[in-house]
């Protein structure tokens, strides 16, 4: 937390907190990961592509995304 976090007094915004609101508002959906140093945002990672592992061999994804294709 900011060290001035519990008094009342108002703050503008940084420069690296404004582009994190406009890049949040211009995502239309999923997760950001938001990496934070001395209390400001400076790294923003967005997760491109999500896969949910099964416990199936390998052999027999395959088999089924062959399936999917033809």
């Amino acid at each position: 937390m900011p060290p001035d976090s519990g008094t009342t007094k108002s703050r503008s915004l940084t420069n690296r907190e404004k582009q994190l609101i406009l890049f949040l508002r211009k995502l239309d959906w999923g997760e950001v990961k938001v990496r934070v140093e001395k209390g400001q945002p400076v790294l923003i990672t967005e997760a491109i592509r999500t896969l949910k592992l099964d416990e199936e061999p390998v052999a027999k994804l395959e088999k089924k995304d062959n399936k999917k294709l033809t």
